[in-house]
């Protein structure tokens, strides 16, 4: 499976740099499912906002950020956070379905700057929903399958039964459903959502069963959204981690259990990508580094890669 995830990935990293066209909106990403927040949409008086378009302006956003750790993360050059989405099925239907080769990287500030045991994230995920047109408050739905690796093979533990960070094996799938209520073109939570998302302890590594915490809700919300002379938005998410789970090395439990995500961003009109700062705090989210609560602020610019977004309402 970890072959085939480097396959697809290696593949759509091409296809991001050689045929990709970033999309007009501007989403800010958030924790899993905690999905970004309404963008601006070229909407003139007397035309009605789609359900459609909403869907495709809102999907995750990739971004390259300098971390400033707070607790417990190592230091590091950079984190990216690389999520193109490509259209499946055509964008007049009331489904869309889309995939998401994604992939975050941190380049840590050793040595040889190396990159370490990256997140290879694919997933699978059918939007759909039911009116039209976004001319009263509505929602719309989306389902998904996920993956998450780190491409090793080597054992969990050290032989001192710490945390192999450097080459022990990370794996596990999940199962992911969301809605996403809309309450119509206004700066304050316009635009929310609420998720639910399932590892089965089947399809993950049996040393990760009890400690990574395999049923997580999310909700997430904009706090104010603004289509000016520039275009910003103000975003939040929370996680409830309510499975099993390891206590951190470095925190209670309790903390690691609800991450916080705060995202900030903004840019000119005419340009798709824009300067972001960000705010994290909770169980760390790269592979099978999950055993360390973090909290760290991020600086740096963001965009999307994405494909189908040509729709107009």
């Amino acid at each position: 499976m970890r072959r085939s995830v480097r396959t697809l990935l290696g593949v759509s990293l091409v296809a991001m740099v050689s045929g990709v066209r970033p999309c007009r909106a501007d989403p800010v990403p958030g924790v899993p499912l905690a999905a970004p927040p309404l963008p601006e949409v070229p909407v003139t008086d007397g035309q009605e906002l789609s359900l459609a378009y909403i869907v495709r302006a809102n999907l995750e956003r990739s971004y390259v950020a300098y971390p400033i750790g707070i607790t417990g993360l190592e230091p590091l050059i950079f984190e990216a956070d690389l999520a193109p989405n490509f259209s499946v099925l055509p964008r007049s239907w009331h489904v869309a379905l889309f995939l998401t080769p994604k992939i975050i990287l941190r380049m840590f500030a050793e040595k040889s700057a190396p990159v370490k045991t990256p997140s290879y994230m694919p997933r699978l995920t059918a939007f759909f929903w039911f009116g039209e047109l976004a001319t009263a408050p509505t929602a719309y739905f989306s389902a998904a399958i996920a993956h998450h690796s780190n491409g090793q093979s080597g054992p969990f533990y050290n032989a001192d039964g710490s945390r192999n960070h450097d080459s022990g094996s990370f794996e596990t799938n999940s199962l992911e459903f969301a809605a996403y209520p809309i309450f119509g073109k206004h700066p304050f939570f316009g635009w929310s959502s609420i998720g639910l998302e399932w590892h089965p302890r089947a399809l993950e590594d049996a040393d990760q069963r009890a400690t990574y915490g395999n049923t997580r809700l999310h909700v997430a919300t904009t706090v104010y959204s603004n289509v000016a002379s520039f275009i910003s938005d103000l975003s939040a998410g929370l996680t409830a981690i309510i499975g099993e789970m390891q206590k951190p090395s470095n925190a209670s439990k309790f903390f690691a259990r609800l991450p916080i995500t705060v995202k900030y961003a903004i840019r000119p009109p005419s340009i798709d990508v824009g300067l972001y700062a960000g705010y994290y705090q909770g169980q760390d989210y790269y592979n099978i580094w999950y055993d360390r609560f973090i909290s760290v602020l991020q600086i740096g610019i963001s965009g999307n890669l994405s494909t189908g977004q040509d729709y107009y309402p």
